[in-house]
């Protein structure tokens, strides 16, 4: 259904189903802020499936505690199968970023691949999952959306970051190295990765 990640760890809500073992049985009593707190101010790294019977309702009870941003990013594969990486804010990421006024998921993924490392050439494959995770801007909380595609390019030239977005490195990354990329990185880039073929 929907999962969240939260600092490290992450939340999902799921179905309640008699043969789902290890999940966390939501009850009415329960407090989901209660929840948010617990998992924002924790150093310990979990991964809770809360199975409801309504997982719709409760990710929307989840999602009235957050203001919400859409962004879009790429997976981005080169002809060497090397995995386009960015390194911001002392962690590798994947260049995404924050949809503009009436553009398409695909334009702003596309968009912001672009801007972010001075591609050329980029053609979208498909479509991966979205991820959701929260962080707070000003003490306020906020959820963010971000779309995902896989993507491929000829680009050959240098790349070049974006330094105004406080990139310092972009880099193709050769898929034997990226556990080490991965040992510092998101969580919710991680669980990504895990999801395509690379």
């Amino acid at each position: 259904m929907y999962k969240v990640f939260i600092n490290d760890s992450s939340l999902e809500f799921v179905p309640n189903h008699p043969e789902n073992q290890n999940v966390v049985h939501w009850k009415e009593r329960d407090r989901l802020e209660e929840w948010i707190e617990r998992m924002e101010t924790t150093e310990e790294v979990a991964h809770y499936e809360l199975a409801t019977e309504d997982p719709e309702e409760l990710w929307t009870r989840f999602m009235s505690f957050y203001k919400h941003i859409d962004a879009a990013g790429g997976v981005v594969r080169n002809k060497l199968n090397e995995i386009l990486m960015i390194y911001r804010l002392g962690k590798w990421d994947l260049p995404k970023g924050k949809l503009e006024g009436g553009e398409s998921v695909e334009e702003g993924a596309m968009r912001e691949v672009i801007e972010e490392c001075g591609i050329t050439q980029l053609e979208i494959i498909k479509a991966l999952p979205a991820t959701y995770h929260t962080y707070f801007i000003n003490g306020q909380r906020v959820l963010k959306r971000t779309y995902w595609f896989t993507m491929r390019t000829d680009h050959h030239t240098e790349l070049v970051p974006q330094r105004e977005e406080q990139i310092t490195e972009a880099q193709w990354v050769k898929p034997d190295r990226m556990p080490q990329y991965l040992e510092n990185t998101y969580a919710s880039i991680r669980w990504l990765l895990q999801q395509t073929d690379f």
